[in-house]
């Protein structure tokens, strides 16, 4: 693998502190969510990840607004800074 972008890292970050809060295992998420036992792993260690699997992760830890609004101006302000070199 290739090293994570910072927004994967981030995104990895983010959703660590989610799985913590919610008191599962990554795995025990994963498969609630209907995914394979190592796809929240995948993510925490900053692999890249489609938006329907994340966004189906974030529902299954129950993540808030405030979370979702998170995520997606990390992905802008990465999005600005790639653009920008």
């Amino acid at each position: 693998m290739t090293d994570p972008t910072p927004f994967n890292r981030l995104l990895g970050e983010r959703v660590r502190r989610l799985v913590e809060k919610d008191g599962r295992s990554m795995e025990a998420i994963s498969l609630a969510a209907g995914m394979g036992p190592h796809t929240v792993g995948r993510i925490v260690r900053g692999h890249a990840v489609k938006v329907d699997t994340l966004f189906t992760i974030l529902l299954e830890v129950k993540a808030t607004g405030e979370v979702l609004s998170a995520v997606y101006a990390d992905f802008v302000e990465f999005r600005k800074e790639r653009a920008h070199g």
